[in-house]
């Protein structure tokens, strides 16, 4: 088995497993239950999808041309001695997170600042 994509989270990895499927290429996610061992620490490189050796060049046209496709263009990682593209999360979806999360603790912190003062 060797690796042919090296996802940013388990999400990606999923998502270039089930391709690979669908193109009639076993593959299989490793790696992704790691990332909760580090909580919310970036560990880039961990989640991975691997395919028997025989499907290694056509996971990876795969694959590249999903990448090709994609709005975001790749990054490409060394793994093996071989260029692996990864995914990453766009930017814009911290400030959502910021946002959402700002908009659910306000009305929460509001609430105990009128209960210890009224």
């Amino acid at each position: 088995m060797k690796s042919v994509y090296q996802a940013a989270h388990g999400f990606d990895a999923h998502m270039v497993k089930d391709l690979l499927e669908q193109a009639g290429i076993p593959a299989q996610v490793r790696g992704e239950f790691l990332q909760g061992a580090l909580g919310e620490l970036p560990a880039g490189g961990m989640v991975t999808v691997w395919v028997a050796g025989a499907d290694v060049t056509r996971a990876r046209e795969v694959v590249l041309a999903w990448e090709r496709s994609a709005p975001d263009a790749p990054v490409e990682a060394e793994f093996d001695g071989s260029p692996v593209p990864v995914l990453r999360p766009p930017r814009t979806s911290h400030r959502i997170r910021a946002l959402v999360a700002a908009l659910l603790l306000v009305p929460v912190l509001w609430w105990a600042m009128a209960r210890l003062l009224g």
